[in-house]
């Protein structure tokens, strides 16, 4: 009996395994920001203030980095202006990069995927997309890119993962 809930359970991963990239999509209109906060020692409350002004406005921020003067993420764009009068008055200094988007390669079974980063890594290359950033979950992989890019770095990660395009 033992073995066969194991052979189940083997025929179960194998199914899950295969599905493989299941899609590919597109999120437009993100700004990239970077906020300088200095890198003495009142780093850390600077960079609180830096996301406390945010929250205040409710703007949702994504692909959260700390460097070691600066702070940067993503936001949707059409809360730049919200996001840079909002710092204004807390007193950072930032420096936006607009059209950009999020593209997601989407996997159940992400963690079961072998290659993947190279494959969107080579697929971005052969798209000739500049890449400002790269984030992961448990199902996806997201990549923040020039917009103008978009629509070559999809077909290209189509073509990575054989998948068929389903816009045709």
């Amino acid at each position: 009996m033992a073995e066969a809930a194991h052979t189940n359970s083997d025929k179960h991963v194998s199914f899950e395994r295969g599905r493989g990239v299941q899609d590919i999509f597109v999120t437009p209109n993100v700004t990239h920001m970077v906020v300088e906060v200095g890198s003495d020692a009142d780093r850390t409350a600077r960079i609180l203030q830096v996301f406390r002004a945010l929250a205040d406005d409710g703007i949702p921020l994504f692909f959260i980095k700390l460097h070691g003067a600066a702070v940067s993420f993503a936001l949707p764009g059409n809360r730049l202006s919200d996001a840079e009068n909002g710092l204004r008055q807390a007193g950072f200094s930032c420096s936006p990069q607009s059209n950009l988007a999020i593209v997601s390669v989407v996997a159940t079974a992400m963690q079961d995927q072998t290659g993947v980063l190279i494959r969107i890594a080579d697929a971005l290359q052969s798209a000739q997309v500049r890449t400002f950033g790269i984030g992961d979950a448990h199902d996806r992989v997201q990549v923040l890119i020039e917009a103008a890019g978009a629509d070559a770095a999809v077909a290209e990660l189509r073509r990575a993962f054989e998948m068929e395009d389903l816009r045709a």
